[in-house]
C-alpha cells in the first residue's frame, strides 16, 4: 500500500513539473526576434501563403521555393492567421510539435514500463539541451522528430496490444501510418524510409515476424497515399519539375553529395548527441551502449530493442550522409530517454555522474568567462561578449547550484533529485535560448535594424545587395529584391530572373532612376557606392550591413 502511495506521489510530482514546464515553454516563444537563416525563411513562407492565398506552391520572397513539402508552412500560416503576424505565432507549431512528441513518449513509457517511467522519460526529453533549443527555433527538424516519434510510439503501442485488443492495434497502426505521412509532408521521403528501415531491421533481428501481420498494410498505404499524394500531384501540375527537384535534388543529391557544403566527419553526430543530451549524458550513453540487449524472447515483441534500433539507425543514417546539420538527430533523443529513464541503482549512479558533470561544466564555464574577458576585445567580439557575459555567468552559477543540489538529494530522495535535474536542465537550456539569444539578437536579426530605421514608405522598393537577411521580408512585411545574390533562391531565380538583379552595375543604374527606395548592403559596398556618387542616406547600421534610403 505504501509503495502504491509513493508511486502515486512520484507520478503527481512529475506531472506537475511537466505542466509547469509546458506553461513556461509557450510563454517565452515571443521574447526574442526571429533569427537568420531558418527562422526568417520558415516564418516568411507561411506569411506569403496567407498574403497570396496560394497554399500549393511555397514561395519565399516571391520566388518559388521547393526545398521542402508544405505541412509546417500550412500549420504556421494557420497560427499567423489566428494569433497575428508575430514571433509567438510563427514559433507556435514548432513548440506544439515538441509537446506532442512528449505526450507519446509518456504514453509508450506508461504502457510498456510504468507510469512513473513514462513521466520521467518525458521530463528527461523535455530538458535535454538540443531538444529545448530545437523546440524553440523555427525549423522543420522538430516537426519531423515529432512525427517520427509518434510513428515509432504508435507502432509499439499497436504491437503491445496485438494479442488482446485488435481494434486498438488497428487504431494505433493507422495513427502510425498517418504520422509517417505527416513526416513525409514535412521533410520528404525520410518520413517513411526511416520507420520502414527500423521495422525491417527490428523484425529480422528479433525474429518478430508476427508484427508484419498487424501492420494493416492495405488500409495504412491507402491512408498514407490519400494524405501525401494530392499535394505532390498539385504542385507538379502547378510547377512542372517540382517533383524532380524535391526528390532528386533535395533527397538523393543532398544525402549522397556535398552539394550543400555541409560536410562533417563521421563522428560529428556523436559529439552533437553528447552535448545535446545534457544534462542526461551518462543516462543516454548507457542507453545507447547497452540498450540493444533483449528484454523479451525471440519471436515476441521487444519494445526496448525497437526503441534502441530507432535511435541507432537514425544516428547511423544521418552520420553516413555527406550533408550534416546538428538538428538532424533530434529524433534520436525521445527513444533514448525512454531507455534511459531508470529509477533503480543504475539510475541513481548515472544521476550522480550527471550531477558531477553539471558542476564541472559550471566551473569550466565560469573560468572560461573570466579568461576570455581578460582578452583585449574590440568591435563585434567585444560587444557580443558584453551582451552574453551576464547570461553565461548566471548559467554557470545555475549549473553548479543545480548539480550540487542533485548530489545532496539523490541518495535518499531519488525522485526529487531527478526532478531537480530535469527542472534545472530545462531552465538552463531555456535561459540560453530565450535569454542569451535575445542578448545577441541584433547580430542575427533585422528587427532591431528596422526599428532604428523607422517607418519605411510602403510603395518604395527594398533591395538587398550581395547579401540576404532572411528575417528582413518578415519584419519589413514586404518582398525584397535580391541584387548579385542567389543562395537558396537560385531555383526560383531561374524561373523568374526578372524578379532579381543579377549585377551590381545594373542595381546602380536602377537606383539612380528611383524617386525613393531602400537597400540593405554590406559596409564595403556602401563605401564604394558613396564614392561613386550614389545618393544614399544611412537610416541604420549594424556590424555587418547598412540600411540606406534614396529620397
Amino acid at each position: 500500500m505504501n509503495r502504491d502511495l509513493d508511486a502515486s506521489h512520484q507520478a503527481r510530482a512529475w506531472t506537475l513539473l511537466l505542466i509547469a514546464c509546458g506553461v513556461v515553454w509557450f510563454a517565452v516563444l515571443g521574447l526574442r526576434p526571429l533569427f537568420n537563416p531558418d527562422e526568417g525563411r520558415y516564418a516568411q513562407i507561411p506569411a506569403e501563403m496567407l498574403a497570396s492565398g496560394d497554399f500549393t506552391v511555397p514561395r519565399l520572397d516571391g520566388f518559388v521555393y521547393l526545398e521542402k513539402p508544405p505541412l509546417q508552412y500550412w500549420a504556421t500560416a494557420f497560427a499567423l492567421k489566428a494569433f497575428g503576424h508575430n514571433e509567438w505565432a510563427a514559433r507556435f507549431f514548432t513548440a506544439a510539435s515538441a509537446v506532442l512528441a512528449l505526450v507519446f513518449v509518456y504514453l509508450l513509457g506508461a504502457r510498456a514500463y510504468s507510469r512513473e517511467r513514462g513521466l520521467m522519460a518525458a521530463a528527461m526529453t523535455a530538458s535535454m539541451l538540443l531538444y529545448v533549443f530545437m523546440g524553440q527555433l523555427i525549423t522543420l527538424d522538430m516537426a519531423l522528430a515529432c512525427f517520427l516519434t509518434v510513428a515509432v510510439c504508435a507502432f509499439a503501442l499497436a504491437q503491445l496490444e496485438r494479442q488482446r485488443a485488435p481494434g486498438r492495434t488497428r487504431a494505433f497502426m493507422l495513427l502510425c501510418w498517418a504520422a509517417m505521412a505527416a513526416a513525409t509532408l514535412t521533410k520528404g521521403l525520410i518520413g517513411i524510409v526511416i520507420p520502414g528501415a527500423v521495422l525491417t531491421l527490428y523484425t529480422l533481428w528479433q525474429r518478430d515476424f508476427t508484427a508484419w501481420r498487424h501492420l494493416h498494410i492495405g488500409k495504412g498505404l491507402l491512408l498514407y497515399a490519400l494524405l501525401v499524394l494530392p499535394w505532390f500531384v498539385l504542385v507538379e501540375r502547378a510547377q512542372p519539375g517540382a517533383f524532380n527537384f524535391l526528390i532528386v535534388h533535395e533527397h538523393f543529391q543532398r544525402y549522397l553529395t556535398k552539394i550543400h557544403d555541409r560536410y562533417q566527419p563521421w563522428w560529428y553526430f556523436l559529439a552533437i548527441l553528447a552535448a545535446g543530451s545534457l544534462p542526461w549524458l551518462p543516462q543516454v550513453a548507457r542507453a545507447l551502449v547497452l540498450g540493444w540487449r533483449a528484454s523479451a524472447p525471440r519471436g515476441q515483441f521487444d519494445v526496448s530493442r525497437l526503441l534502441w534500433l530507432s535511435a541507432a539507425f537514425t544516428l547511423v543514417f544521418f552520420s553516413l550522409s555527406d550533408s550534416k546539420l546538428a538538428p538532424y538527430i533530434v529524433p534520436v533523443l525521445p527513444p533514448l530517454a525512454l531507455l534511459a529513464a531508470l529509477d533503480d541503482e543504475r539510475g541513481a549512479t548515472d544521476l550522480a555522474r550527471s550531477a558531477w558533470l553539471q558542476v564541472l561544466f559550471g566551473l569550466a564555464l565560469a573560468a572560461a568567462v573570466v579568461i576570455y574577458g581578460r582578452r583585449d576585445l574590440v568591435g563585434d567580439p567585444a560587444a557580443t561578449f558584453a551582451a552574453l557575459r551576464p547570461w553565461l555567468v548566471a548559467v554557470a552559477i545555475a549549473l553548479v547550484a543545480c548539480g550540487a543540489l542533485v548530489l545532496a538529494l539523490r541518495s535518499r530522495h531519488f525522485g526529487a533529485a531527478a526532478r531537480m535535474q530535469a527542472a534545472g536542465g530545462f531552465g538552463i537550456a531555456l535561459a540560453l535560448i530565450a535569454g542569451a539569444a535575445t542578448a545577441v539578437a541584433p547580430r542575427y536579426s533585422a528587427k532591431a535594424l528596422l526599428a532604428r530605421a523607422g517607418t519605411l514608405t510602403p510603395a518604395a522598393p527594398l533591395f538587398t545587395v550581395d547579401t540576404f537577411d532572411w528575417t528582413l521580408p518578415f519584419y519589413a512585411n514586404r518582398l525584397v529584391t535580391p541584387v548579385a545574390w542567389r543562395g537558396e533562391l537560385d531555383f526560383g531565380l531561374k524561373l523568374a530572373p526578372a524578379q532579381g538583379i543579377a549585377a551590381i552595375a545594373d542595381f546602380e543604374t536602377r537606383w539612380r532612376t528611383l524617386p525613393a527606395g531602400y537597400a540593405l548592403l554590406p559596409h564595403a559596398h556602401y563605401a564604394n557606392f558613396t564614392r561613386d556618387g550614389l545618393e544614399m542616406r544611412v537610416l541604420a547600421e549594424d556590424f555587418d550591413n547598412v540600411l540606406v534610403s534614396r529620397r
